[in-house]
């Protein structure tokens, strides 16, 4: 005769290890940032060979911008064009602006995925100053990749203005340089008072020409109730202004963002990392660019950081 022998298995449920959302992308901050320095060899008088690791950073020091001025090179390296169309016999039009987030990531505005006239977002190009310079000519510091999905946010809807954010993936990953590196995400609601906007919109409301060039310019953050006085409830905003968006501009008039800025960042200068930016909003829309008492609405990044954790970093 044989004994049966009876065994209990105790089960040990470990605690999820998934960070809380907000984590991810501040770490992820972290270690772009290390894409601000170089290795470069120490020249030194030394027989054994030495590296040395080398500030590449670009941003202006002065945080004001007073007026619209031109970007200076390495000044926002993480900034993106959307490009539409580029059929064999047309060029591609670039319309949109968006934000380098990782190595295939851009986070941009949900209404960019199409051009009515030129049609779906093809290509982005990274590293681009001047419109009017061939990029060919620039191509240790331009970089273009194709887009393989243009992911809109569940909740946007053409026929409103809310929830205007969409993310851009890329079929290959970007090279980090001192020129092209990915800006950080800004994961709560922000103390500052001002931001910078970027693009390559009309600086003209009466042009018909978009800037040849990225222009920036310092904006105020302008709080919720203020802004509902410009932004009254209608058919495409019948909730108001909510706090997925984030109003900015200046009231007195004279400095905005405008067509053709679309989908580009919103950004503050981090003071830790070190020589970095955190993207607050996403440029959505406005009414009279650059006018008195007209601010614009961007899409509040930091409403948004579980949708885009759980896109870009889902496997983090």
């Amino acid at each position: 005769m044989y004994s049966t022998l009876v065994f209990t298995v105790t089960c040990i449920l470990f605690p999820s290890l998934t960070l809380p959302y907000g984590e991810v992308s501040e770490q992820m901050c972290k270690k772009y940032s290390a894409a601000v320095y170089v290795i470069e060899p120490d020249l030194g008088m030394s027989s054994k060979s030495h590296f040395n690791n080398v500030s590449e950073c670009g941003i202006v020091s002065v945080p004001l911008i007073i007026g619209g001025k031109e970007a200076t090179e390495k000044e926002f390296p993480h900034f993106a064009l959307v490009g539409f169309g580029g059929s064999p016999n047309e060029q591609l039009a670039w319309y949109c602006g968006s934000s380098l987030i990782s190595e295939k990531f851009l986070l941009t505005a949900a209404h960019c995925s199409r051009s009515a006239e030129y049609g779906p977002a093809q290509k982005v190009r990274l590293g681009m100053l001047n419109l009017g310079v061939d990029s060919d000519e620039d191509d240790d510091i331009v970089q273009e990749e194709v887009i393989k999905r243009f992911i809109v946010h569940p909740d946007f809807k053409s026929v409103k203005k809310y929830n205007d954010i969409a993310l851009v993936e890329l079929q290959r990953s970007i090279k980090f340089t001192p020129y092209v590196r990915p800006a950080c995400l800004n994961v709560n609601p922000t103390e500052k008072t001002r931001g910078i906007a970027i693009g390559f919109g009309k600086t003209d409301v009466d042009s018909a020409e978009s800037s040849k060039v990225l222009m920036k310019v310092t904006l105020d953050l302008i709080n919720t109730k203020t802004c509902s006085e410009y932004f009254p409830s209608n058919p495409r905003m019948e909730q108001g202004v909510v706090s997925s968006m984030i109003c900015a501009g200046v009231l007195e008039g004279g400095k905005d963002t405008c067509q053709g800025d679309s989908g580009g960042p919103l950004q503050i200068i981090l003071e830790n990392p070190y020589c970095m930016y955190s993207i607050v909003g996403v440029t959505s829309f406005g009414s009279f660019c650059g006018y008195a008492n007209s601010p614009a609405i961007y899409t509040n990044v930091s409403y948004f950081i579980p949708w885009i954790e759980d896109t870009v970093w889902k496997n983090i």
